[in-house]
């Protein structure tokens, strides 16, 4: 047994899965997949260890059947990739068959079906766009949801069409249309399933060295799918949204990218979930060398939060991720986070929740693709949060070793 964090980390599935990959290398080596090919089979699985799969405080056990706080995930998946070129249209569909199994809370095991199909369409080269079709299927992160012996399966499906038409390729009229349902498998209040059509325009200017700044506004008419009038969570709502949004190229080895926008959500039944604000981010990525590159992100969120007192929370942001090539086959790659979530508004009660969460987390991981249809990776990662509420606090380990083949 391998230790980690007071926990036990069987070896035998680790065993097990990397004996499976070498087998599969060598069948499949006489059928390796090219990066012209139209199709290709994408076969992987990832062996994880939690030490606290639930997010719970210090010396706080679950409550399920089976569970624990600390659990080994086995996820297998298998699927296949099209990417077909005609002329100037460009065809492609990931899907992705997933199965999740857990070695003790054994309720949360779960399958899922997963796609990305896109149409990247063209009618000239001055005139084109994106029809787009997305399915995922995940667990509700334990952050929030509190129940830790039943599973809360969240699904969210999206339609996107979008056109950018610029006949001299410096200003171009920017337009499009996404309709997103999300729905949880349970009841979730303060995140409840909801969907939305919305309509969005702007303009963009471009530069010769490909920067570009463009403006876009947004209107989205939603409704949640969950009502409950009593926690004041009604029915319909819409959102007005303003953004720019810039991508510069500092030099051969930087660039910038950022976004800055306003939201407004008005509740159509309760004005008290009403709210407004600002969010956006920069990113700066450096090619420090020709093997060492370094990301800087700076962000604030927006979202929706119908708890009993607040409407919404905001989160902010500071992320750094270094990678070094060590070598053409080796990758190492590390990530630090800290952030700020607050959460705001009175929500139904005359008084703010005045929570505030403290989060950090850090990890590296390597991978090693010792051909392009070959990839291997170990990861390490600690997550923690210091909530001002109490029992909202946690500390938490992981460990994953992952594979994948195409061909």
């Amino acid at each position: 047994m391998i230790f980690f964090n007071g926990s036990r980390m069987p070896v035998k599935p680790l065993i097990q899965m990397v004996v499976f990959y070498l087998v599969s290398c060598a069948f499949v080596s006489q059928a390796m997949a090219d990066s012209g090919d139209v199709f290709n089979v994408v076969i992987g699985s990832t062996y994880q260890h939690e030490s606290n799969l639930f997010r719970l405080p210090s010396g706080v056990q679950p409550v399920g059947a089976g569970a624990e706080r600390s659990d080994n995930i086995l996820r297998t998946n298998v699927g296949f990739s099209v990417n077909k070129h005609y002329s100037l249209q460009t065809f492609k569909l990931d899907y992705t068959h997933v199965d999740n199994k857990y070695e003790n809370a054994k309720f949360l095991d779960f399958n899922a079906n997963n796609y990305k199909a896109a149409w990247l369409w063209a009618l000239t080269p001055s005139l084109k766009g994106n029809l787009t079709s997305n399915r995922t299927v995940s667990l509700v992160p334990f952050l929030d949801f509190r129940s830790t012996g039943s599973q809360n399966l969240r699904t969210i499906e999206s339609q996107t069409f979008d056109f950018d038409w610029s006949p001299h390729n410096k200003w171009h009229l920017l337009g499009g249309y996404t309709k997103l349902d999300v729905v949880n498998s349970q009841t979730f209040l303060p995140e409840t399933s909801f969907k939305f059509d919305a309509l969005e325009g702007g303009v963009k200017y471009s530069f010769p060295s490909n920067s570009f700044v463009a403006l876009k506004a947004r209107k989205r008419n939603g409704e949640n799918q969950e009502i409950n009038f009593a926690s004041f969570v009604g029915k319909d709502f819409t959102e007005d949204e303003q953004e720019v949004s810039a991508f510069w190229i500092l030099s051969g080895k930087s660039k910038l990218s950022s976004n800055f926008g306003h939201v407004s959500r008005t509740d159509d039944t309760f004005a008290v979930r009403d709210f407004s604000g600002n969010f956006g981010g920069i990113n700066y990525a450096w090619d420090i060398t020709s093997k060492l590159n370094l990301t800087v992100d700076l962000s604030r969120k927006l979202a929706a939060f119908s708890a009993t007192d607040s409407s919404y929370t905001t989160y902010d942001v500071l992320s750094i991720k270094p990678t070094w090539q060590a070598t053409s086959k080796i990758a190492v790659n590390a990530n630090a986070l800290i952030g700020k979530r607050k959460f705001l508004g009175n929500g139904p009660s005359a008084t703010s929740s005045d929570r505030e969460d403290d989060m950090l987390s850090y990890g590296i991981g390597v991978s090693w693709v010792p051909r392009n249809t070959i990839r291997v990776g170990v990861n390490l990662q600690h997550d923690e949060r210091d909530s001002t509420v109490v029992n909202r606090d946690f500390s938490a380990n992981s460990a994953s070793i992952t594979g994948q083949l195409t061909f």
